[in-house]
């Protein structure tokens, strides 16, 4: 490889797709079937919080907007790196030709929650009850207006490289022109999906579609909380026209939001799996 001072990380481009984990249905030995909220341990309590139905947990990869390269040069497990930093600037030169080239991509974690249903809100209160500190990091709406749909959306795990790729960019460096000694590509920064927007931006770009083809704008979007405890809350109508947004027999109702960067994080409930003390609750 010839020496060459490392090019500057450009702007992320779009993601790509998205890996959700659907709703379970609530089983009668569930702890919120089967035993009054006061009796949640915290642990059950997380479970409907983060593995019921009211709650969605989403994969996202993100393309950084670098391109990585593989050389047939023997480098050890065959490990990828950074061929071009940015898509602004030209490939890095190296004194053999790439075996592949391909994007590079980084996961992030986000979570969606039906935070209006009162099965929610229960598992909210007691969690405050159990631990205040873990209660605050789930993101509790500020209000919860009863002709609104509350859905809050937050940042499980941000954009970031996984281990092997960490070790595969810190095993091979490029040689700097004062010192002689090798000097490692970064670790990928990108943007998580909601940041930069303010309220009314995130209002505009999300979307709840209904099994019967109805799409609603939230009325409003509203950011509470700080660093982990961030979330961003939605608030959608619950008549629209005269009429029942969610209509009994209603299957299912789709969240929808999509990032400046074209990314979609998409999350779906199914209404006939939200039950709680044998009502629908939603």
């Amino acid at each position: 490889m010839r020496k060459r001072a490392l090019g500057a990380l450009g702007l992320a481009v779009a993601a790509s797709w998205a890996l959700t984990a659907p709703p379970r249905a609530a089983l009668a030995g569930e702890a919120w079937a089967s035993k009054p909220a006061s009796a949640w341990t915290q642990e059950e309590t997380l479970d409907l919080l983060t593995k019921s139905p009211w709650t969605a947990e989403i994969v996202l990869q993100h393309m950084t907007g670098r391109q990585l390269a593989k050389f047939p040069d023997g480098t050890p497990f065959g490990m990828w790196v950074v061929y071009r930093s940015s898509p602004d600037l030209p490939p890095r030169i190296f004194d053999q030709q790439p075996l592949e080239i391909k994007q590079e991509f980084v996961d992030a974690t986000y979570a969606v929650r039906w935070s209006s249903a009162g099965a929610v809100q229960q598992a909210l209160e007691r969690l405050k009850e159990l631990s205040p500190v873990v209660q605050e990091m789930q993101a509790a709406p500020p209000e919860l207006p009863s002709d609104h749909y509350v859905l809050t959306a937050r940042v499980v795990k941000p954009p970031s490289e996984d281990s092997m790729r960490e070790m595969e960019r810190k095993s091979r460096g490029v040689e700097d022109d004062r010192s002689g000694r090798p000097v490692y590509d970064e670790a990928p920064k990108v943007p998580d999906l909601f940041a930069g927007p303010g309220e009314e931006e995130l209002k505009g770009r999300a979307t709840l579609t209904t099994a019967r083809k109805l799409q609603i704008k939230p009325a409003r979007a509203v950011r509470h909380g700080l660093g982990t405890s961030e979330g961003i809350s939605f608030f959608f109508p619950r008549t629209v026209n005269g009429a029942p947004t969610l209509p009994p027999g209603t299957a299912w109702a789709e969240f929808t939001f999509e990032g400046r960067r074209g990314d979609k994080l998409k999350a779906r409930f199914k209404m006939k799996e939200m039950v709680y003390q044998g009502k629908a609750d939603y």
